[in-house]
């Protein structure tokens, strides 16, 4: 079965009158048939103007009634001149020779070779003055069953006159026609077309369509339906900017010619053509089509601009994924039966396959071989079914690349993360799932030095880089390829570990990276993971991604967990529902609810699963020297500890948590088996049997993988040094000695806010003038020992930062409680400070202190974001002190330099200082040189020409801002006043300054004058500072 179409459009005559639209009605007729429904260039005939005459026009509808069967259907369009018989009351199509009726071609002529053509539909399209006479009217189920019989209809433009168009337009009713076609997703009746067209036309009084069957034997009741082709492009118009790249990686020895680009939005044709001609003079024509380009329009501009490339039989063509598709073979046969190409390529598999040595799955990738999976409940701002419809919308989704996943410690972000990437592999047989663990690659990461910035590249890097495996690391480009491209699916598990481990870690930076990396074929994918404390305080300006946080088990969830990971034995799930009952919580806002923590769950399944006797956990009060029966989590630690004391004859409860405080804080959470029995004797001081080490391994806080033992929850790492750091700040009257193990958690968790301090916190009992003491004991340690002064500085920082989240517990963040504790630490005598540290300390309401009448030496302070907003008088003096990375906001300040008596400052803090006196007094002039610097980013040559925002603009911005105006505000005030436009080019802003603000900047830029236009631009920026 074929589709079948013939045009006819007639705009010269030899002898009527010229008309303007008709080939192109019939040129755009095709091009949405053959682009759109099943309609192909080979079956398609043709005749136009001179060609279009009578006999050419019966000779082709003949041969249509001896090739056409039974099975093939066939479309007939005419448009051009059409005549009247009013005495036989019988319309004419004009061919492009006739001058009268002999050589017109009446209607009845049409119908009887209509009536010939033994084919199964027959669709008239008539556009032409009195062509309504072809018609007759009938009634007539589902498309299917008007498809199954045959049928011969026909659509005619009007009664008497039909309208014209210019050569530019189609004619209103070709129009209609085409607006439906291209408009309609789903099949459709021949019936529908033509009510449609004719509801156009309601209020028309000069032109009347018609529609229906025609009066034929060959119509039996059915009708033509209009299939959609499957798998047609429909995505908005966009180009591939790293084409050429993609073709340097495949061949990197290659010699690549640009051939030819158009980007072509008003007809929807873009390509990028490139050859390539080897050792052997043969050439290759590489050729890029755009998303949502016209293959149809495509293929005759090449066909006419670059025939040589179908010529030579030699072209490769390239496409864009798109993940809606189910099928991605339909797309690329509709262009091999266009095109003909030597082969079709989508551009992710290219990469993947033929861009990537490195590149490749590994033999079993899967995560997860769990049978007990439950998913979690979850919050989420919008309604959704669950999470795997969430994920998967997101997953087939572009422009949106994160998914993040948080929730508290131990809730099973990292394990959801895993078992969708293991769930979609399913689907993706070829997608790369790549895991990043935080806590392995911080240490990597801190050596980079380059916080601020770290990208998404940093942290893939930083995994090779502690795996050891450089060598099958792909470089930053290609990373950024595939990624962008949808090959790679990356988990960062644990991000928490980089914000609260790294200092000045840029999250908006890092998150920006990943847009960045996945700007081109924006189908970049990043699942992020990270606890919730930490992701709500990092004050995200965009959040615009998707973010789901996992809450914990009800009962009912509870229950399914423990009937999957019992196989249904309703005994044993009944005891671990008893054991977590003792384990559960109530909701915080209905304390009769009550709600199980995800990682108590597993431990109950381990403690049943490995014995099945002496399941009641002993009730006893939680007796140890260094858990606090307050701290929930703590006790939970205690019966599990108990529960393998009893169960395997284990160690004492208190020499288990020694063991982890010591596994936490001297091996990070992570040994190898081979070396347990050496690391517990080493920790306890004391002789371990082979039972007891053998016992510890298969402890339900331990987890073996490969010949490594770690903590099965990560989150325990800190929860044992948080246990370890608060024995040094519990007074107990029992002399302490600090240690550098000590030293290095303060330095690496204690910072201002932290989640680990505020669990430092709440483990303390009291706050009084012996814990104080005790502080103070602490900070002459660190001062004596041999420490580089910087380490030192970042230790007493922390310890300040400890103590006042401590104080905010048992106190209010006030200034007056906040210099209490100031001068208890760091107090001498006359109202002297020394050796103050306060480092980043620049949270959402930061500390204010008052330092009037106060002398601060030999101290240091750094990034301290509310450094202005301290209370100073005439009498605070700074002596002997470092002050880096901060500035001044306030313009009161009653500060002045004679208050810095032989201080160090970085160029922030001096050119805030000269910022702040300059203001006072000539901020026009600051203001004038701002501007001056921005507008010669324009100069160049003796003019101002153009410029791309994200290669000059947008980088150089912050090092001219000196009035410290938002980028984005300061560019809206440009585009207000009409002297900035913005253009699109590749995708990308392009920023020209208007034609009349040009004269008016170029002698500003020269000499510095100010006319009206720049005057109105100073003081619209001053109002908006």
């Amino acid at each position: 079965m074929a589709n079948h179409l013939f045009l006819i459009g007639i705009n010269k005559y030899l002898k009527n009158d010229h008309l303007l639209s008709c080939v192109k009605d019939c040129e755009d007729l095709k091009d949405v048939l053959i682009e759109k429904y099943n309609f192909e260039e080979s079956k398609t005939y043709s005749v136009y103007d001179e060609r279009a005459t009578s006999l050419n026009i019966l000779t082709a509808l003949k041969k249509y009634a001896s090739k056409l069967d039974e099975e093939d259907n066939l479309i007939i369009y005419y448009s051009g001149h059409g005549e009247l018989d009013d005495e036989e009351d019988m319309g004419y199509w004009v061919p492009y020779e006739a001058t009268n009726f002999t050589h017109f071609i009446s209607n009845r002529d049409i119908v009887g070779c209509i009536e010939r053509i033994k084919c199964k539909h027959i669709f008239l399209i008539s556009d032409s003055c009195f062509s309504n006479s072809l018609l007759t009217q009938g009634k007539f189920k589902k498309s299917a069953v008007y498809f199954e019989k045959s049928s011969r209809w026909a659509l005619t433009s009007a009664f008497n006159e039909a309208k014209d168009a210019d050569n530019e337009t189609n004619t209103l009713f070709c129009e209609y026609i085409l607006e439906y076609l291209n408009s309609t997703e789903r099949e459709f009746r021949v019936s529908e077309l033509i009510e449609y067209v004719k509801s156009k036309y309601y209020t028309n009084q000069f032109q009347t369509p018609q529609g229906g069957p025609i009066a034929v034997a060959g119509h039996r009741g059915g009708e033509f339906v209009f299939y959609p082709i499957e798998g047609i492009d429909k995505r908005t118009f966009k180009g591939y900017n790293d084409f050429l790249k993609v073709l340097r990686f495949y061949k990197q020895n290659a010699s690549f010619t640009h051939m030819d680009s158009i980007e072509d939005r008003s007809n929807r044709v873009g390509y990028v053509l490139y050859n390539e001609i080897d050792l052997t003079r043969k050439t290759t024509y590489y050729l890029y089509l755009y998303d949502g380009t016209n293959q149809t329009k495509t293929f005759e501009l090449l066909r006419s601009k670059h025939s040589k490339i179908f010529a030579d039989k030699n072209l490769i063509i390239f496409i864009t994924p798109d993940r809606t598709q189910r099928n991605r073979d339909i797309r690329k046969k509709n262009i091999q039966d266009k095109f003909k190409p030597v082969n079709t390529f989508y551009l992710d598999d290219f990469i993947k396959d033929y861009c990537n040595p490195k590149f490749g799955n590994e033999e079993d990738s899967k995560y997860l071989s769990i049978s007990n999976f439950v998913l979690p409940p979850f919050k989420y701002e919008f309604n959704a079914s669950g999470i795997n419809e969430i994920f998967k919308y997101w997953f087939i989704s572009v422009e949106e690349p994160i998914f993040v996943i948080k929730g508290s410690g131990g809730i099973g972000k990292t394990t959801l993360a895993q078992y969708l990437a293991d769930d979609l592999t399913k689907s993706n047989p070829g997608l790369q799932v790549l895991f990043i663990d935080s806590v392995q690659i911080k240490d990597s990461l801190l050596k980079s030095k380059k916080a601020d910035t770290l990208n998404i590249f940093n942290f893939y890097e930083a995994q090779f880089d502690t795996d050891g495996n450089t060598q099958n690391m792909l470089s930053e480009e290609l990373f950024r390829i595939n990624l962008d491209a949808g090959n790679i699916l990356l988990i960062i598990d644990g991000l928490d570990e980089v914000i609260s481990k790294i200092p000045n870690f840029n999250i908006t930076e890092f998150l920006n990276s990943i847009k960045e990396f996945s700007s081109e074929l924006c189908n970049g994918k990043v699942i992020i993971t990270c606890r919730s404390f930490f992701w709500n305080k990092s004050e995200l300006v965009d959040t615009n991604f998707k973010t789901i946080e996992l809450e914990p088990f009800d009962k009912t969830l509870a229950l399914e967990f423990f009937n999957m990971s019992f196989d249904g034995d309703s005994k044993k799930s009944e005891k671990a529902i008893k054991i977590a009952d003792d384990f559960r919580y109530p909701t915080d806002s209905d304390q009769e609810t009550y709600i199980y923590h995800p990682y108590v769950l597993d431990i109950v399944r381990t403690l049943i699963q490995s014995d099945a006797e002496h399941l009641d956990l002993i009730d006893t009060a939680l007796d140890s020297i260094y858990l606090n029966s307050k701290v929930k989590s703590d006790y939970i630690i205690f019966r599990v500890c108990t529960r393998e004391q009893i169960r395997v004859d284990q160690i004492e409860v208190d020499k288990q948590i020694k063991f982890f405080i010591d596994f936490s804080v001297n091996n990070r959470g992570i040994l190898k088996i081979d070396d347990l029995h050496n690391e517990l004797e080493k920790s306890l001081g004391q002789r371990i049997n082979n039972t007891q080490v053998e016992a510890f391994k298969s402890h339900p806080f331990l987890k073996a993988v490969g010949k490594t033992l770690l903590f099965r929850y990560d989150f325990l790492v800190d929860q044992f040094k948080a246990i370890y750091v608060s024995k040094f700040i519990t007074y107990n009257n029992i002399e302490i000695k600090i240690t550098k193990k000590f030293i290095e958690i303060i330095t690496d968790s204690c910072w201002y806010g932290s989640a680990f301090n505020h669990d430092l916190a709440n483990r303390l009992e009291k706050w009084t003038d012996d814990e104080l003491l005790l502080v103070n004991e602490i900070l002459s340690q660190i001062d004596s020992m041999a420490l580089e002064i910087l380490a030192k500085r970042k230790a007493i920082a922390n310890i300040f930062n400890l103590c006042l989240n401590i104080n905010h517990r048992y106190f209010n963040n006030s200034i007056e409680k906040n210099t209490e504790l100031l001068i208890s630490l760091f107090g001498g005598v006359k109202r002297h400070i020394r050796n103050l540290s306060i480092i980043n300390v620049n949270p959402e309401k930061p500390p204010r202190f008052d330092f009037s009448n106060l002398t601060i030496e030999n101290s240091y302070i750094d990034n301290f974001g509310n450094f202005s907003k301290c209370t100073f008088n005439e009498k605070t003096l700074f002596v002997d002190c470092t002050i880096l990375n901060t500035e001044f906001h306030s313009a009161t300040l009653s500060l002045s330099k004679d208050s810095f008596i032989n201080c160090s400052f970085d160029s922030l803090f001096d050119s805030s200082f000269a910022l702040r006196e300059s203001t006072k007094e000539d901020s026009a002039k600051t203001l004038r040189t701002f501007l001056q610097s921005f507008f010669k980013l324009f100069y160049s040559g003796g003019r101002l020409g153009r410029q791309w925002e994200h290669k000059v603009i947008s980088p150089r911005f912050n090092g001219i801002n000196k009035i410290n105006i938002e980028y984005n505000k300061f560019i809206s005030i440009l585009k207000k006043q009409e002297i900035l436009m913005v253009t699109k080019e590749l995708n990308k802003n392009k920023f020209e300054l208007c034609e009349g603000s040009k004269e008016s900047v170029m002698k500003f830029v020269k000499d510095g004058t100010v006319d009206s236009i720049l005057l109105k631009l100073i003081n619209e920026i001053n109002t908006k500072k």
